[in-house]
């Protein structure tokens, strides 16, 4: 799927590359290239995932363990694990 950034009507470069910047981050696009850059194996890959899995589980403990922590930022912190 192709990203078009169209300029309007008193637009410079630097607003052009800013809207391509953003549409690039928004979709992922960037990350996706990086990490397909170098060949990971699957084991390397799964224990990556893991430890990021290990890593927000810490910090979910952690948050609730605290008392001005709103609730919902736990409920998307527990949705991200689930995922």
């Amino acid at each position: 799927m192709p990203i078009v950034i169209k300029a309007q009507k008193g637009d410079n470069v630097r607003d052009l590359m800013r809207r391509f910047k953003k549409a690039t981050s928004t979709t992922d696009i960037v990350t996706m290239v990086k990490d397909r850059r170098y060949n990971i194996k699957q084991a390397q890959q799964r224990n990556v995932v893991n430890s990021q899995k290990r890593r927000l589980k810490k910090k979910v403990r952690s948050l609730k363990k605290m008392k001005n922590v709103p609730p919902r930022v736990i409920e998307y912190l527990t949705e991200r694990l689930s995922q």
